[in-house]
């Protein structure tokens, strides 16, 4: 019989979040997995010892990351969201009585209380290491790669400005250990227009010119082939070469070669996590002799497609065609590790 239900009558229902919360969900496991409570001594400091008690710092970082976990980037949406999401509440906490905690007050917090602290790091830390601790990452091979994330600037509102160009750490070791007679065959070569760039030691840097957003100075203009333009960051990301987790995240303006943060986050990573990183692999945009170098001091080998210098030369000093191979001045031994690329 068909019937036609036009509505339905106010009752009393008792019940608990835990009976309305299904038995199988990621959030439960995420809530059994990771214990959040050692924010509290993270963020102490930030908090007075006086005054109004804080909305619970603990329930803020979740909404963050439930933002995160469900594509939710506003955080006007994302206090709707967990006003009538059952799973939401149950993760954070709040019963359904309560009131989720505004969308301003979690803005102000993020912007303002926690801008200078390290929290969201050691979070990412602290998962990590629980990766680490039931085997699923042992950071013996490390792969990296960077995305681009458009930076919220006009690219209209914008100003060029004059830097000065500084010398790589690679370069700036180089010079600490030439001596005379290495500066004098630099400039020679420089002089003869054999090295149409180069950087030498004691002298006034070189200056360019660069874009800067003048509503976000902190991004900067993404300048890549088949890559969208205009004002973008970077999103520098290591992940595991066994599980494919991410160990490590870093953000550069987006006029920043991926190369340059390349080395201090694999060595960030082997100190933080005790990683014993044998292999490393990134693709051409990591063929910098500052990358191999670095990689090379470390003991690490790695796996960087090589670019054909007489095709696609990074600098125009001294392209591969100048070298001519002389077995006598190369060992074996020497032979065989560069073309294996073993380390040192």
């Amino acid at each position: 019989m068909l019937e036609n239900r036009t509505g339905t009558q106010g009752k009393v229902i008792v019940t608990t979040l835990e009976e309305l919360m299904p038995a199988e969900h990621f959030l439960r496991d995420l809530n059994k997995t990771v214990d959040f409570s050692f924010i509290h001594d993270k963020v102490k400091h930030l908090y007075s010892q006086v005054g109004r008690p804080a909305v619970d710092p603990v329930v803020l970082v979740k909404m963050l990351l439930l933002g995160f976990l469900y594509n939710i980037d506003s955080e006007r949406r994302l206090e709707k969201e967990a006003q009538i999401n059952i799973a939401f509440r149950w993760f954070l906490g709040i019963d359904l009585d309560e009131r989720i905690p505004d969308h301003s007050t979690i803005s102000q917090t993020r912007r303002r209380k926690f801008r200078d602290s390290n929290i969201f790091e050691t979070i990412f830390a602290e998962v990590v290491k629980k990766c680490i601790d039931v085997g699923l990452v042992d950071g013996s091979l490390i792969l990296t790669d960077s995305t681009h994330i458009k930076a919220n600037a006009s690219d209209r509102r914008k100003e060029i400005i004059t830097v000065a160009i500084k010398p790589s750490e690679y370069l700036k070791q180089l010079d600490l250990l030439c001596d005379e007679e290495d500066l004098k065959v630099r400039a020679e070569a420089i002089a003869d227009g054999k090295s149409k760039k180069g950087y030498e030691a004691n002298t006034v840097p070189k200056t360019k010119t660069i874009v800067k957003s003048k509503t976000d100075p902190d991004s900067g203009i993404l300048s890549r082939p088949n890559k969208p333009g205009g004002f973008h960051y970077l999103n520098h990301q290591s992940v595991d070469g066994k599980s494919g987790i991410i160990t490590d995240v870093f953000v550069s303006p987006a006029n920043v070669d991926d190369c340059v943060p390349y080395v201090e986050r694999i060595k960030y990573q082997k100190e933080k996590f005790n990683f014993p990183i044998r292999e490393v692999g990134a693709d051409a945009g990591y063929d910098y002799i500052e990358v191999h170098k670095g990689m090379m001091d470390l003991g690490i080998k790695t796996f960087i497609p090589i670019i054909d210098g007489d095709k696609l030369s990074r600098s125009d000093v001294f392209p591969p065609s100048m070298f001519r191979y002389d077995s006598n001045e190369v060992t074996p031994q020497q032979a065989a590790r560069y073309l294996s690329l073993e380390p040192a």
